[in-house]
């Protein structure tokens, strides 16, 4: 191919990530199979990376931000890619990512602005191949069925028009050498050419991938392995809806009533002489004002003698302060209010949980459970945190930074959900996640809006659930009201030796008002430090019904 548009503007991050330096060689083979099998594994991610990994992302942001005094907000997020090329029938490919391997795509958002734009190829060429291994329309490869059905691919939400769905592919995609993503449009010309950029020209993507120590024993996928993979990619798109957690050996009544301003204490011993793990939560709230006790009744557990979790429990839940039926791979909420946890918490020794009513009425806890588990300890074990904060009535103007969290230690981070209400019926979710990891200078995330972070788009306010991501209620998109979203990473969890922090910009169109509470999740080794602290004050105040909340 011919380069006739060079990427200046872009940085290195997205095209080569030398990650040799110090690098151990690990015979352990990584493949496809693995890969899935890794997917399914609720203990895997207790434990840091056996195969040392960054998790990085190549997406359409706009390269205007350079800096935070540079274009920071900058907001064109669309069809910015790395490089176009022509091809040897004279069309034009744009490069939407380039790295060395070994490594493995792990998911891969997509949108456009017209449905012509989704009937364009898709190429992904593997190990310096010339041939594209996989080839298809951007309809069918991301979300569509060319690789899987449902939830590896799907698209949210169903009662959108095809080409304003959130596109979204978990099926992982793994390389030993190289990869090149191309995208061409139907008639092959170059984007770059046409007189409207907006929205004939318009496609959005972000696509998040695994770059492994150099040595890494990785097998590429080809069509023959995706072919004779298919027993296991049904199984895996079964178990995944299933969302199944194991048998437990032990089992904790929580059911109890708890008075204004008390606690309840329980205490988990391990169950085997090597540790033992929290494996399902599972609880029903009841109060004469329920939303209120689901943002007043705290959750907090503490893993061998070190507090990691603390949370409103609806918060924590997935579905804020107000009941909304959701399915993920990590919980479960039902119409009749009960609310199950799927985190797997290992620890070594004990496990003290305790649930305070920081309201001024009485809560019941119905149907209240705790499974335990056998789990065996190690050094590369390590405990389940989660923090919430809410920012009250906070201005949308001017664009700012809203820090999710920030960890130091060692661990990964595996999640979020975003509970808010919005005062205004515009849309407030134009902004963009900033995560840096360790030594990042910039952020290697850097993301195209809010919603695409969370896997729809276009301000949907539809209800979907899936289980990698979900929005049990949109009400607030494009509306006065209450919206939940939530983001659970299993491939695409970020790893951290160091540090993470997690920066979510909050650009609205108009000037309004907003409640915004990130509830954040992660695994870390003992010892992590994180700067969301307990906020009992913020946790009583009188949660938002209405606009006359903010007077």
């Amino acid at each position: 191919m011919k380069t006739i548009q060079s990427a200046t503007l872009l940085l290195i991050l997205f095209v080569v990530i030398p990650i040799s330096i110090n690098a151990q060689k690990n015979n352990a083979r990584i493949s496809f199979k693995t890969l899935l099998e890794e997917m399914l594994s609720r203990e895997a991610i207790t434990k840091l990376p056996s195969s040392s990994y960054r998790n990085l992302q190549a997406s359409s942001y706009d390269r205007r931000s350079v800096n935070k005094e540079n274009g920071w907000y900058a907001n064109s997020d669309r069809s910015q890619f790395i490089d176009v090329e022509m091809n040897d029938d004279g069309r034009y490919e744009h490069v939407m990512m380039q790295a060395k391997g070994p490594g493995a795509i792990v998911r891969f958002w997509a949108v456009t602005g017209q449905k012509s734009l989704l009937r364009g190829t898709l190429r992904i060429y593997i190990d310096q191949d010339s041939t594209p291994t996989f080839e298809g329309t951007l309809e069918d490869l991301i979300g569509g069925n060319y690789f899987t059905s449902q939830p590896l691919s799907q698209a949210v939400s169903e009662v959108s028009a095809d080409y304003q769905r959130g596109r979204n592919l978990y099926l992982p995609i793994p390389f030993a050498k190289s990869i090149k993503i191309t995208y061409q449009k139907e008639d092959g010309l170059n984007l770059y050419d046409a007189k409207k950029m907006w929205p004939d020209n318009s496609v959005f993507y972000n696509i998040n991938y695994r770059i492994y120590n150099e040595g890494t024993n990785i097998e590429s996928l080809t069509s023959s392995v995706l072919n004779a993979s298919e027993k296991q990619i049904i199984e895996t798109n079964k178990q995944l809806l299933l969302a199944n957690t194991d048998k437990s050996q032990r089992v904790i009544a929580l059911d109890s009533k708890l008075k204004p301003e008390e606690t309840k204490t329980f205490t988990i011993t391990k169950p085997h002489k090597k540790g033992g793990a929290i494996n399902q939560i599972s609880l029903k709230l009841e109060a004469g004002n329920l939303p209120q006790a689901l943002r007043s009744t705290i959750l907090e557990i503490s893993f061998d003698g070190e507090r990691t979790a603390w949370s409103p429990l609806g918060d924590f839940m997935g579905t804020g302060y107000q009941i909304r039926p959701s399915k993920t791979w990590y919980g479960k909420v039902e119409a009749n209010g009960l609310m199950i946890c799927k985190w797997l918490m290992p620890f070594a020794n004990t496990c003290e949980i305790k649930i305070h009513n920081l309201g001024t009425q009485e809560v019941k806890i119905k149907r209240g459970e705790v499974s335990v588990k056998k789990y065996e300890w190690d050094n590369q074990s390590m405990h389940f945190g989660a923090a919430w904060k809410q920012h009250t009535n906070i201005p949308s103007k001017p664009n700012k930074d809203i820090n999710y969290v920030t960890l130091q230690g060692k661990g990964m981070y595996v999640g979020d959900v975003l509970t808010l209400f919005d005062t205004h019926k515009d849309w407030w979710g134009e902004g963009d996640e900033k995560i840096f990891v360790d030594d990042d200078t910039f952020p290697s995330h850097f993301g195209t809006g809010t919603e695409d972070y969370y896997g729809y788009a276009w301000c949907l306010n539809a209800r979907f659930s899936t289980p990698f991501i979900m929005q049990p209620d949109g009400s607030g998109n494009m509306g006065i009201g209450f919206t939940v979203n939530g983001r659970y990473r299993l491939l695409d969890g970020i790893p951290f030796k160091k540090q993470i922090t997690l920066d979510m910009e909050l650009q609205h169109w108009k000037e309004a008002r907003l409640n915004y509470a990130p509830t954040i999740y992660w695994y870390a080794r003992p010892g992590v430090k994180c700067n969301i602290k307990p906020d009992p004050e913020t946790a009583k105040l009188p949660v938002a019904l209405s606009v006359q909340d903010f007077e």
